[in-house]
């Protein structure tokens, strides 16, 4: 606490003082010696704890009559210290009879504030509508005027405290408070606007070949991505559109039977293919069986009806296989469309029609090295060549490419490797459509002709 004096009441009665005690005679007076002041500190936080402490001595001694005044407001110390709420510059002195010390000089600084930025969220999506609210505090105290948010990556000021973004990134924001005043840095990540996930529906068969005998069937898997949604699925035959309420097929005409699927408003956009066969044919030419005659060694892969001629081929697909290029040449093969294999090859090598030069065309030369009648397989033959390795699951670890690549390795064939087959189809002047036996993938979308990929030589012949 601080009494206040007048200071000029003070100073009279300083003098009434000494003229009274003033002794008789002519003795001489005592001269007032010059009170001297000094502070522990000059700079204080203006904080109302923060204080400075004043020492006031005459001759180096302390004396109960030197009063220490503040030149503001001509306030008294009282306890000699001062303490303030309210920033700015203060000047004392110490006071001793008549006379006064040196003017000591104190500045109190304002005390500092302690200002936090809070988000409601670290994280949004850039889609600019949703938003990232800030709070601003000071001393722990939520405030709602006053500061300012920025955006640091621009050096921008919000409107507001709420944040948007259509771009995606790290961003970074500091609050200012009373103009002077800031806060701690806040992140925000703003994320690409997530994509929603494709499901493929995908129908698959297994056996994909049975006996035309009415007792063997095929039972149908409808997978909705990682979904097995048979149950709910329609199957539909898809020539006859014919719906195949038990999931399973069974016929009594040989022939080949394709099949879609419908779920959740899509519908399968390849076909699943059953082969059914003339059991009068079981036993001599087996899916997965070794044929081996008349100088024609292989594997065979596939029994399949010409739809024109109705004739009835079995193909064989060749013991080896060669990383080669399609072509090194770039040309417009669109008549190799065909899905018969052995008619692109003679057709493309027709000296009557382009007259080619086979060295050009790796794939093919290597095929029709192996004698007379093999070729290089369409798309739709390589197709059937992978319906039967994978068992129609087109899965490479599938039980039957292990089976598959036992009879190969076995009887001195190579195995197939998860990788591209070249087919004999072409799609444009530079690119021709290669099979991937992979993992749920069938063709590859855009293999230059240059590419060296995997090929297998087939071989066909009547059974009928």
């Amino acid at each position: 606490m601080r009494k206040l004096f007048n200071i000029f009441a003070i100073a009279a009665l300083a003098l009434g003082i000494t003229a009274c005690e003033k002794p008789a005679g002519n003795e001489p007076e005592v001269e007032a010696k010059k009170p001297a002041l000094e502070a522990d500190k000059t700079e204080i936080v203006a904080n109302g704890a923060d204080k400075v402490t004043f020492t006031a001595t005459v001759d180096g001694e302390a004396n109960a009559e030197i009063i220490i005044i503040s030149l503001k407001d001509n306030s008294v110390l009282e306890d000699n210290t001062f303490a303030t709420t309210t920033p700015g510059t203060y000047q004392f002195k110490a006071v001793y009879g008549n006379e006064s010390s040196d003017v000591v000089e104190i500045t109190a600084t304002e005390a500092e504030k302690i200002i936090t930025l809070e988000a409601d969220k670290s994280e949004i999506v850039a889609d600019a509508t949703e938003a990232v609210t800030f709070t601003v505090k000071v001393d722990g105290a939520e405030v709602t005027e006053g500061y300012e948010i920025t955006n640091l990556n621009y050096s921008a000021a919000l409107e507001g405290n709420t944040f948007t973004s259509d771009v995606a990134g790290e961003f970074k924001f500091q609050a200012k408070y009373d103009g002077k005043w800031l806060s701690n840095e806040v992140t925000i990540t703003v994320n690409n606007v997530p994509v929603p996930e494709h499901k493929e529906l995908k129908i698959t068969a297994s056996p994909n070949r049975i006996k035309a005998d009415g007792v063997e069937e095929a039972v149908f898997t409808v997978m909705y991505g990682e979904d097995d949604v048979t149950a709910d699925a329609e199957v539909f035959n898809s020539l006859t559109n014919e719906g195949i309420e038990s999931k399973k097929f069974s016929t009594t005409e040989p022939g080949t039977y394709k099949f879609r699927a419908r779920y959740n408003g899509e519908t399968t956009g390849a076909s699943v293919e059953v082969d059914a066969y003339d059991p009068a044919i079981a036993g001599q030419y087996e899916i997965g069986s070794i044929y081996n005659k008349d100088g024609v060694k292989g594997v065979i892969f596939a029994i399949k009806e010409h739809p024109s001629s109705g004739t009835i081929f079995c193909y064989i697909m060749s013991m080896d296989e060669e990383d080669l290029a399609w072509s090194t040449e770039y040309c417009d093969l669109s008549y190799a469309n065909s899905t018969w294999g052995a008619w692109i090859t003679e057709d493309i090598f027709d000296p009557a029609r382009d007259n080619r030069d086979i060295n050009k065309y790796p794939a093919f030369k290597w095929c029709v090295e192996h004698g007379d009648g093999w070729f290089l397989p369409s798309q739709d033959e390589m197709l059937w060549m992978w319906d039967a390795v994978s068992g129609g699951t087109h899965k490479f670890d599938s039980p039957t490419v292990e089976k598959f690549n036992k009879v190969l390795s076995e009887n001195g064939g190579e195995p197939f490797q998860e990788t591209y087959y070249w087919s004999s189809t072409a799609g444009s002047a530079d690119i021709a459509i290669a099979v991937a036996f992979m993992e749920n993938s069938v063709v590859c979308l855009t293999p230059s002709r240059d590419n060296a990929y995997s090929v297998r030589a087939a071989y066909r012949f009547a059974i009928n």
